[in-house]
């Protein structure tokens, strides 16, 4: 215990906790202090002090799984302890052994969840709880009775399950009045027009195409109702929010057909559990909750790797993870940007293990080799290394960056690596991305490339950012160089939508950095000039309007609406566009993106309300706009 004791005594945090598993296993209460100050467990000798002696009470479950994989029972224990976040040190010297072990990282090697339960329950009880009694465990016979094992078992688990319970979250139910103000009537009048379109032509699909007037299938979970069905009750449409709830009560399930297909974890987790989530804690109705255990439940089998960083895919029916198949590499914001809605989910159900999950993935990236708190936008969640040298903000990087800030605000500031990480990679913008460019004097956050050297890209998505840094300043106000930023790269972000002729920004902007060339200050290349309904700026624009009262937010955010008005809506719903150069032909793409109700309109409802719906002290927003409580530890 040398490392706590350095802490206690200095306050310098170290960087692990060496343990022996088995009979000298940590207590759960040092491990969850150790996950609160950022030390990792490292687990000396993992296959000594557990196996206790031949006959021990490990061998029949080791055994048992080792034979179901074709493996020794040195691998099942050492996949064991990766997979519970530990770093293993093993003191074998021989050859074949260690080559033995470093088959624990083959690829095609996983420990499943009744797998990892029954090693958990007999290293946990046996060793833990039965050390406890009044007989010392190196006294207990080898030849222990099993149903007093099994008996000391249940009894752990309903002491553990009624702690859980005691501790459940339970939301109570809020209430939204009609539309105050002409804007917002608007908003709400576009939102009906969007879920008419959608309610017709898609109903129970993922998405619509609104020009052929058709469904888009994707995860298979109904997409478009579970993702922007808090934005009907914010809004206050009852008729429909009724029926999107008897739709999630009877026809949204995790077994169907339709969902017998690998697709993205991330998405999943931020639209579809974000969305049930959310809807539970504005309205209290427990089939959302229950439906977002059943998804919970699949979404957590992806976090069973060697370092916790969930992969990349999924099929929902089949409860299979996977990689992309063309790498093993993930981007930083689909391994960074779910933890939010696990330890949610946690908090609310009672069940740890989301949280332990969300935890044990932010630990790994947490202690990344970092630039200035920058990283690459891949990492592989078979070793935890980053790869590929891409910085960016934009796609594939940028809400890891948002939800460091946000998991500090949502632990109630009480993990203080959350926001010692926020803080540096903001820092990091600031040293290697921040830039000027000419000649209108706009501020922009560019991209890294091999880890050096600057482009000056832009992707629409980085507008986020501004609001981002005006929520971290509005902790931390002697901090004023966030709120400046973030005021100048809303700046620049309004620019992007000002600066083209239908009033819309593209997707990527390319910046002029020269004072001298002649260049325009921002330059959209034909394969960028598309604009897909996207939320970032109209977020940053709600933060800022009620951070700074500067009601010229508000008037910006109508500007853009009264363009979506113009050159996005169809006689069915609207549509993401392909030229935002060219009011005359904008080339409508056919695709109503869930998001454009689950946030673009949600946002710029929340936008033109007199008050803060949704207090920032109270409330965050998962980077899919579900609004979320923060607890307050």
């Amino acid at each position: 215990m040398l490392s706590l004791k350095i802490y206690n005594e200095n306050k310098h945090t170290p960087i692990d906790l060496a343990a022996l598993p088995g009979l000298q296993l940590p207590s759960k209460d040092l491990i969850e202090y150790c996950k609160s100050k950022g030390i990792v467990i490292e687990a000396y000798s993992p296959l000594g002090s557990i196996i206790y002696k031949p006959g021990g009470p490990l061998d029949e479950v080791v055994e048992k799984i080792a034979k179901k994989y074709s493996r020794t029972p040195s691998q099942i224990l050492l996949k064991w302890n990766l997979i519970k976040g530990d770093v293993v040190v093993t003191t074998s010297s021989k050859r074949e052994r260690l080559e033995d072990f470093l088959k624990v990282l083959d690829e095609d090697f996983e420990l499943n969840d009744e797998d990892i339960k029954a090693i958990d329950d007999t290293v946990f009880i046996y060793f833990g709880y039965r050390s406890h009694a009044t007989e010392p465990a190196n006294e207990q016979p080898h030849e222990y009775h099993r149903d007093e094992i099994n008996k000391d078992k249940e009894a752990w688990q309903r002491k553990q399950k009624e702690e859980s319970q005691a501790g459940k979250f339970k939301p109570q139910k809020q209430y939204f009045s009609n539309p105050t103000n002409e804007r917002q009537i608007a908003v709400r009048d576009a939102m009906r027009h969007a879920w008419k379109a959608y309610r017709t032509y898609a109903w129970g699909y993922d998405e619509l195409l609104p020009i052929s007037k058709t469904p888009s299938p994707w995860f298979g979970l109904g997409l478009t109702i579970v993702d922007s069905i808090d934005t009907l009750y914010i809004m206050n449409m009852t008729e429909e929010y009724k029926e999107a709830r008897e739709w999630i009560e009877k026809s949204f399930s995790c077994d169907s057909d339709s969902v017998d297909k690998f697709n993205s974890h991330f998405e999943i987790t931020i639209r579809v559990l974000g969305g049930l989530l959310s809807t539970y804690h504005l309205s209290a109705d427990d089939i959302f909750l229950q439906r977002a255990i059943e998804l919970g439940d699949r979404l957590f089998i992806n976090f069973n790797t060697p370092t916790r960083l969930p992969l990349a895919e999924i099929n929902i029916k089949r409860k299979a993870a996977s990689g992309y198949r063309w790498t093993s590499d993930s981007a930083l914001s689909e391994v960074g940007t779910v933890q939010i809605e696990m330890r949610d989910l946690s908090r609310v159900s009672g069940e740890k293990k989301y949280e332990d999950a969300a935890d044990k993935s932010a630990a790994v990236l947490h202690h990344q080799s970092k630039k200035d708190g920058l990283l690459p936008i891949f990492v592989s969640p078979l070793t935890g290394r980053s790869s590929g040298g891409v910085v960016s903000l934009g796609a594939r990087g940028d809400s890891y960056y948002e939800y460091l800030l946000k998991q500090w605000l949502q632990t109630g500031q009480q993990r203080s690596t959350f926001w010692d990480d926020w803080i540096e990679s903001m820092d990091g913008v600031r040293k290697h991305l921040w830039r000027l460019a000419y000649p209108d004097k706009l501020y922009f956050v560019g991209e890294l490339m091999s880890m050096s050297t600057f482009s000056p890209k832009m992707d629409h998505l980085v507008c986020f950012l501004a609001g981002n840094m005006a929520l971290g300043w509005s902790y931390k106000k002697d901090l004023t160089y966030l709120l400046d930023m973030a005021k100048d790269l809303t700046k620049t972000c309004y620019q992007t939508y000002a600066k083209q002729a239908t009033g819309l920004s593209p997707e990527i902007a390319y910046f002029n950095t020269d004072p001298q060339s002649n260049e325009p200050t921002i330059t959209v290349r034909d394969n960028d000039a598309h604009n897909l309904l996207r939320p970032e700026l109209i977020e940053s624009l709600y933060y800022m309007y009620f951070l700074t009262g500067d009601t010229i937010y508000q008037d910006w955010g109508w500007k853009i609406f009264q363009s979506f008005e113009k050159y996005t809506r169809q006689t069915d719903g609207y549509s993401s566009i392909n030229d935002v150069r060219n009011p005359d032909n904008v080339r409508p793409r056919d695709k109503m993106e869930s998001f454009f109700l689950a946030e673009t309109l949600k946002y710029l409802y929340l936008l033109f309300d007199k008050k803060n719906l949704f207090p920032f002290d109270q409330w965050l927003f998962n980077t899919e706009a579900h609004p979320l409580p923060i607890y307050k530890n």
